[in-house]
């Protein structure tokens, strides 16, 4: 791993996405519980060069950017999954996006890889689509777009195959 612009925006997340990049999901066995300085964090999966999260819990209401700074300095990639999109119906608030930037500046300032597994539309978190997003998320937006844009995109299984990859 060489790097936040090494990082991936893995959009919805298949198998063969994080297959053909050399990720595949945790099993039981590797969820932790991390203490973090805002209370504790259910990880997905960890292992010494890797931490597997979920959105919700890294970026739910108790989160700081101590926590981020304190994970930054144990793991050197990171893959955040179940990343929503930031419609008026989802259960992510505009304080849930706001961490959600404070933490790739954590891991663009840190140079930690970060893979990131959108569930949403492709566009969804580049500020393209603020049809009844309100106006503090709209501000947030258009930030957390440019930081994905210095990350490659991969949108389709197909994708893989147009681009003929043995790997990410």
């Amino acid at each position: 791993m060489a790097g936040f612009h090494q990082g991936l925006v893995l959009i919805p997340g298949t198998e063969r996405q994080l297959g053909a990049c050399g990720l595949f999901r945790p099993s039981p066995s590797q969820r932790d519980v991390l203490a973090l300085h805002s209370g504790p964090l259910a990880a997905m999966g960890t292992d010494p060069d890797m931490l597997w999260a979920g959105f919700a819990e890294l970026c739910g209401p108790t989160r700081s950017t101590a926590d981020y700074l304190l994970l930054a300095d144990r793991f050197p990639a990171w893959v955040v999954d179940g990343i929503p999109s930031p419609s008026a119906g989802s259960a992510a608030k505009a304080a849930d996006w706001q961490r959600f930037l404070d933490l790739l500046d954590v891991l663009r300032e840190r140079d930690i890889t970060p893979f990131l597994i959108v569930t949403g539309p492709p566009g969804s978190h580049t500020g393209e689509t603020r049809d009844g997003v309100p106006e503090e998320l709209a501000a947030v937006l258009p930030l957390i777009g440019e930081r994905l844009s210095m990350l490659r995109r991969i949108e389709s299984d197909e994708q893989l195959a147009d681009e003929q990859s043995a790997g990410c």
